[in-house]
């Protein structure tokens, strides 16, 4: 060990530009660029613990270990996508734009890649955080904690005053609360909501104002009545956070260690961004395995490894939600053709009338379950002038689910006489 560390000693002093490499990388990230995309938000990316503030999500139970069983023929499956046609391997390896996906079927690791990172290394996930956050709240609601049709502030009375009084768990829950403070509108631009927001957390570059989180919910309003549209409003899964946190006692780390963490058996700690108030990033924060967002996609898939979910409460989240409007639909041609969703549920982005679900994360994360097909694929991303180019990553997920290498929907929900336990 002495000698290893006096030859990497030796090598660092006589390599002052190789040292000065490093130094720079990790200064090139700042609060105004690092989710501009490229090489500055890869290093931001898979090292967001030294940029901003996190809470540790503990391991405190013996990991699961994967069965890893390569499929050949998954490998060799050709998918389409802008630019052409190549195999799931080639495709993997090519896209500058991915930095790591696994496929799961039935629990066996049956594909892996990880073209622009570590096994080992947590990723930040962006708003695939936000099916954590909703996963957490099915918990407590099994657990007889929460109730959906609630008003919002029956959780939290500091809401009662504002526009969110009255609003069921449920619409919160399903991205239909009414709130105007639309992602859309754009996380760039400091005169938007969600910008005002995410810099009150402590994510966004801070433009000098003196934000308090709670204060900008509470003078938040509501543009049209809740459960009539669904419309993308990363308020509403911070808002959940705080029920979670309310409900349990917890802080939000704690809280997704207790109702999760321990019962997927993941390999790693993971991590969440806090403000420095200790809010958290319940929307967008997670810094985990990629590894461990396939368990945790488990699930969904194998509710009995887990018994996180019982079966019927999954199929309550399939069945549930709000219809996605024309638009978003039109949207989502391009890549997904005539295979369009039919609603948003429990924070889930897309649900198929197969009962497969789909959630995206900024800059190109994803996690797709198929629980008919026992099919988990989870990546990881990293895209280009503020995530308007990302990955192809999505219409990939569907186009292997309907390959027939992993059999057809039939059932809904095989097993679904699973109860929690």
């Amino acid at each position: 060990m002495a000698a290893l560390f006096v030859g990497l000693l030796i090598y660092l002093v006589s390599s002052p530009a190789h040292a000065q490499d490093f130094r720079q990388v990790f200064t090139s990230v700042t609060p105004a660029n690092f989710d501009s995309g490229g090489a500055v938000s890869r290093q931001f990316h898979l090292n967001a613990e030294s940029y901003l503030t996190m809470s540790t999500v503990a391991r405190r139970t013996e990991a699961r270990k994967l069965v890893f069983s390569p499929r050949p023929e998954l490998a060799r499956q050709f998918v389409s996508r802008e630019g052409g046609d190549s195999s799931l391997a080639d495709y993997a390896a090519q896209d500058p734009l991915l930095d790591g996906v696994i496929v799961l079927h039935d629990g066996v690791v049956v594909f892996e890649a990880y073209p622009n990172m570590h096994p080992w290394q947590r990723h930040f996930a962006w708003s695939v955080t936000k099916v954590v956050t909703s996963t957490a709240l099915a918990a407590l609601v099994e657990d007889g904690l929460v109730d959906m049709d609630a008003p919002i502030e029956r959780y939290l009375p500091v809401l009662a005053n504002s526009d969110w009084a009255g609003i069921p768990v449920r619409d919160v829950a399903n991205m239909a609360s009414g709130i105007d403070c639309l992602d859309s509108d754009g996380y760039q631009d400091p005169a938007t909501c969600i910008y005002t927001m995410e810099e009150s957390l402590g994510i966004t570059a801070t433009t000098g104002r003196e934000l308090d989180f709670v204060e900008h919910l509470r003078k938040m309003r509501r543009h049209r009545p809740p459960g009539t549209r669904h419309e993308y409003v990363s308020a509403n899964t911070n808002v959940l956070g705080l029920v979670i946190e309310a409900v349990s006692g917890k802080p939000y780390a704690t809280a997704l260690q207790e109702l999760i963490w321990n019962s997927i058996g993941a390999e790693s700690d993971a991590l969440v961004a806090i403000s420095g108030a200790g809010y958290a990033y319940a929307s967008g924060g997670l810094h985990a395995r990629l590894r461990d967002v396939a368990r945790f996609g488990q699930i969904y898939v194998q509710p009995e490894v887990s018994s996180v979910l019982s079966g019927p409460m999954i199929r309550q989240i399939q069945d549930g939600g709000i219809a996605l409007a024309p638009e978003e639909l039109e949207g989502l041609k391009e890549g997904l053709g005539d295979d369009l969703p039919v609603r948003g549920s429990w924070q889930w982005d897309l649900v198929w009338s197969d009962g497969a679900l789909f959630k995206s994360g900024y800059s190109g994360q994803g996690l797709y379950v198929d629980p008919a097909r026992k099919l988990v694929i989870a990546w990881f991303g990293t895209g280009l002038d503020f995530s308007a180019q990302t990955n192809q990553m999505l219409p990939v997920a569907r186009q292997l689910a309907r390959s027939g290498l992993f059999g057809s929907p039939g059932v809904l929900l095989p097993g679904t006489s699973t109860e929690k336990h």
